[in-house]
């Protein structure tokens, strides 16, 4: 099991944590979608789940569904600008890509025309 955690994030999360804990939620890293760039996370403050594994980073307690972490290998959590916010940046350690550009994809005819050359 392996989460990263930057100095910046470890001070974002437990700040947010002071706030949450007192409402019985915890931080919780969630698989958002799976798709051709690679798979997206999310971190949420809400209760606790029964299938949730929970992690003990930097001091921090992480809760995260169970497999997430053996499947991606575990997490980077660092602080990102993000237009004129600050937000988490979760980057899966292993990633993995789920592409049905075939179908999807308004451009995949043209590329696959460009494979054939």
């Amino acid at each position: 099991m392996q989460i990263e955690i930057s100095e910046k994030a470890k001070a974002y999360l437990t700040k947010k944590m002071d706030f949450f804990l007192a409402r019985s939620r915890v931080p919780r890293i969630v698989l958002a979608e799976r798709s051709c760039r690679g798979a997206n996370f999310r971190l949420f403050f809400e209760p606790a789940h029964t299938d949730d594994q929970m992690v003990e980073t930097a001091g921090l307690q992480l809760y995260i569904p169970h497999g997430l972490i053996d499947e991606f290998s575990g997490f980077s959590l660092d602080m990102e600008q993000f237009f004129l916010n600050r937000r988490l940046k979760i980057t899966a350690l292993k990633q993995s890509y789920h592409c049905d550009c075939a179908a999807k994809c308004p451009n995949a005819a043209a590329r696959a025309d460009n494979k054939d050359k």
